[in-house]
Order: structure tokens, then sequence, then C-alpha cells
């Protein structure tokens, strides 16, 4: 599979940097793999998560900036992990009498992921692809029709065993198998959930926190499985499904942040979020497991449709909620955005829940510790994405792009802090550039010309492209100010695509931006309360 690789050099090329020497260069690999060795999980707990989760996280941070130390380090543990699978084709950490129960299947899923952007990004292993065929043929026979369902398997009422769809569309494609295919189906057939059939219920107009058990992580997992099948098999009535979630999502649980999820503590669940961003109790605000897997699904919906909407959307939660729960030197993650978002919360590293309820099972591993870095990666995979004679421009920060086809598109500029970013393309013959025009948008001019753009959608650009053809693109990044969707007493604060915050320091360093306005001292969401401590409290909802 050939991608574009982007070198990302602004805030998010940074924060890249960042989590792959702090976090995915720092994890013991052998240790994640030896559960799946012994077979010992008899818990309950999610040791199986694990190695999937960090590992994909580094293939792909590493596929980007190519680091050599990451990549001997993905390689030995790919081989080790498919040296735990037996003659039947099983990876499981769960002894046989467990499997299918408790967070298995979820752990099997992750497995598949990890090894299949293994095949799709590091090299077609034949024994790669078929560790993964012969995984799926061994669930078959544990799963499906006229064996146990799905949706009787594991935790969420299904949700979380059912949301291996997309792993098994993956398996499909790169194996060509139609028995996978028909599965991907027979998952979907069942709904995902024992609640309600989530794909049918969205069509009905439910909200997302009436599908299933409104688990929001497992839940969009599901979804994004269907938008997968729907791009190597286009039927109409998946893409009607998943615009469609995409859209309830969008308009009922995302925060001003970026970020999702709400109603525990750790902020897990669809709860109508949008509308309770401002409530004290709510729970915690922006799981940050939900928020990298929104981004996937707002990958999966672009793709599917070609609207700017699901970058609008990815762009905000990156240079928002995902830059702004990571620990300064990238070792460590929220696990929930600062709650309330109304004062007085933090900021606090995953690792550092125990006085409310956290127990890693497995060596201070946590899911969003894992997810965080997953959810940094699809910055470079969303800032450049591939087009029929062309490509699409979705982010602006300063980067590079390096296509399949030999074309280089390069941004520079210090965009979002300063309010331009000029565009260069190298591409033999006629080359298409879809320019992303965000709502900040002001202008687009090629060579001295002004370009007509609209806002929310894309310029598209078709033409031989020079050395010296300068595109360049004006933001205006006046400070605009939101008001909270239940309640317009709370104002927020936004600049361009940063929302603003006020700091318990007041003035803070390093901050990306700081200003003062309205007798506030603001100052970027990914700074603010960057001590990662109870004490460094923030606000981003303020009643002036």
């Amino acid at each position: 599979m050939k991608k574009t690789r982007v070198i990302l050099q602004g805030a998010l090329g940074r924060g890249l940097q960042t989590s792959c020497a702090g976090r995915l260069k720092t994890v013991d690999y052998a240790f994640m793999v030896e559960p799946f060795r012994l077979r010992n999980e008899k818990d309950g707990a999610w040791r199986c998560e694990f190695w999937g989760k960090v590992l994909r996280s580094a293939i792909l941070t590493n596929f980007h900036l190519q680091d050599p130390e990451l990549d001997a380090m993905i390689r030995k543990t790919v081989s080790d992990m498919l040296d735990t699978q037996t003659p039947d084709g099983c990876i499981s950490s769960y002894p046989e009498e467990k499997q299918t129960t408790g967070w298995d299947i979820w752990g099997r899923k992750y497995v598949l992921l990890a090894l299949l952007r293994y095949y799709d990004l590091v090299e077609q292993d034949e024994r790669v692809k078929n560790g993964c065929i012969r995984m799926l043929d061994h669930l078959m026979t544990q799963v499906g029709p006229g064996k146990k369902e799905i949706i009787d398997c594991g935790w969420h009422d299904g949700l979380a065993a059912s949301s291996i769809l997309g792993a098994v569309v993956g398996v499909y494609r790169i194996s060509g198998e139609k028995r996978f295919l028909e599965f991907a189906r027979y998952i979907i057939s069942t709904g995902c959930s024992k609640k309600n059939n989530i794909f049918n219920a969205v069509l009905e107009g439910v909200p997302p926190c009436q599908l299933g058990n409104g688990k929001a992580y497992e839940m969009t997992s599901c979804f994004q499985g269907m938008a997968e099948l729907y791009l190597l098999h286009p039927e109409p009535a998946y893409r009607t499904i998943c615009e469609k979630y995409f859209s309830a999502v969008c308009e009922r649980e995302i925060f001003v942040t970026g970020a999702a999820g709400a109603k525990d503590v750790w902020g897990e669940y669809w709860y109508d979020g949008a509308f309770k961003q401002t409530f004290s109790d709510a729970g915690g605000l922006g799981e940050t497991c939900v928020t990298a897997t929104l981004l996937h699904y707002c990958a999966r919906v672009a793709e599917m449709t070609g609207d700017s909407r699901p970058l609008d959307v990815a762009e905000c939660s990156l240079y928002n909620s995902i830059l702004g729960v990571m620990a300064p030197d990238g070792s460590r993650w929220a696990h929930v955005n600062p709650t309330p978002l109304t004062g007085g919360g933090s900021k606090v590293p995953a690792d550092d829940q125990i006085g409310r309820g956290f127990k890693s099972p497995f060596d201070g591993h946590d899911c969003c510790r894992a997810q965080g870095p997953e959810g940094l990666a699809m910055a470079p995979e969303l800032a450049v994405t591939c087009r029929k004679g062309g490509a699409a421009l979705n982010f602006f920060e300063p980067l590079q792009a390096l296509l399949p086809g030999g074309e280089k598109i390069t941004v520079t500029g210090s965009y979002p802090v300063d309010e331009t970013a000029a565009v260069s393309v190298e591409a033999p013959g006629v080359f298409t550039l879809f320019v992303r025009i965000p709502s900040f948008c002001t202008a687009l001019s090629l060579n001295g010309e002004k370009l007509e753009i609209t806002p929310g959608t894309y310029a598209e650009i078709s033409r031989v492209w020079n050395k010296e053809d300068k595109l360049l693109m004006t933001f205006d990044l006046a400070i605009r100010e939101t008001t909270a969707p239940a309640d317009p007493a709370y104002t927020a604060f936004l600049r361009g695509p940063l929302v603003l915050a006020t700091d318990s320091r007041g003035e803070v360093p390093e901050a990306l931006f700081q200003t003062d306005y309205k007798g506030l001292h603001l100052v970027d969401y990914i700074s603010a309360g960057k001590e990662m401590c109870k004490e460094n409290t923030l606000t981003v909802w303020h009643k002036l």
C-alpha cells in the first residue's frame, strides 16, 4: 500500500517527535507480548489490548518520522508476537476456557490492527499476512453463524467484541478471501449490540447516547468498520448510516475543545455531552480514547464523502484535546480533559489517577496512555490526503508531503500562530490541489491573484505547477467568542483552530500563544495546565 508521508514541522510535528522519544521508544514491547505467550489473563483485565494499541501507534508514527531505532523495535516485537501463535492460529492472552469472554476479542482486534498496519506500512511480509488470516480463521471457529453470537461475547452488550469489524475488513482487504467479507457482513447484521441494532437505530434518528449502552469508543469503532467496508464495497445504505452517525455525534457530543465522551468519571460514554460540557455533574469530559477514535472516524468519513467538515473536527481535536493532554516530555497522557471546563479542573496523567479508582493491571499502562500517541499519529495521516488526480491539503502548519506518485507539497509559515501560510507544489504534468477552507480563512491567492473561496468547502486548483508558483492562504486570527450550547452565560474563546483558556499560573512562559483579552489572560489550551498536577488548574468556559 503506497501512502503519503508527511513531515510536520509545527506544533503537531513537535508533538509527534516528543511522543516518539518520550513514550514509544521507551516501552518494553517484550513485556507486553508476555501475556500472549503465557495465556494467563484470567482476571477480566485488559492486558490484551496494550501490545496492539501501542504498536500500531509506533508504526504509524514511524512511517512519518522514520526513526531507525524505533523501526528495529517494531520489527522485533512483531516477530515475537507471531511466535506466540499456536498451530490452530490463535493469538490470545486468554486461556482457552476463557476465550471470547471479557476483553478477549477486543484484545485480538488490536493485535490484528497492529499486524495489518505493519503489513501496510512496514513490509508486506507473508508471515504477517498469514498470521492475520490464521488468527481470524481461528476466531471464526468460535464465533459466528451457528456458533456463539458475537454480541454475546465480552463487554458492553456486544459492542466491544463487535468492534473487531474493522480488523475483519482489513484481513479481507489484504487477503481477498470472501469468507472474511461474509464474516464482516455477519457482524453488521447483528447490529453490534444486544440492546438495539445501532445501525438501524441511527437511521431512525436515535441519538448516540441511546445507541447500545452508549459506550462511545467501542461504538464508534463499529461504525468505523462499516465505513471501511463501504470503501471496499460501496453500499449506499452504509454511507447513509455512517454520515448520519457522524452528524449526530458532531451535533450532540463534541466539546469546544474537540474532545468527546462524558457520563462516568472517565468520560467514556455518549451523554449529549455537547450540551452538558458546562455541567458539574456530567462525569469526566473527554476520554482520550474516545477522541482518538473520533479522529479515525473523521478520516473514514472524509474519505467516503470528500467533505471538509470531518477535517474541521479533526483539526480542532488535534490542536486542543490531543496535544493538550500529553505531558511535556511525551511520557504520559491524561485519561480525561480537565473537568469541569468551567474552572478548577486540571490535566492529571492517567497513572496519577489512583485516588479516583484507577488501577493499572499492567505496569502503569492505561488505555489513554496508549491511545494518545495514536491520536497524535493521525495528524500527518490527515494533513495531506490523496485524491484522484491530486491531493487534499487539510492542515496548514509547516510541512512537507511526499506523495506516492513522487509529487511534493510544501507549506511554510508558522500557522496557527501567524496569519498566513504559503504553499508550493512540485508535480509532473497537471496536478489538482484541493485546499480545505476553514471558517476563519479570509483569502486565497495564487501568484498574487485572488481566488474565489467558500469557507467550509475545498478550493480546487488544477494546473501544471511551476517551482515559482506561490499559493498564499490568509487567516483571520482575531479572537472569536462562542457561547455554550446549553448555557449562553458561558463564553469560550478561540483563535484559529486554538481554544484559549486561563491558567492558574497567569502567564505561561512556554505558551504557543497568549494574550490579555477582556480582563483575562488567555493561553492556548495545549499549554494551559501543562504542569499536569491538581494545583495547576485551567478554565475554558467563562462567565464574563
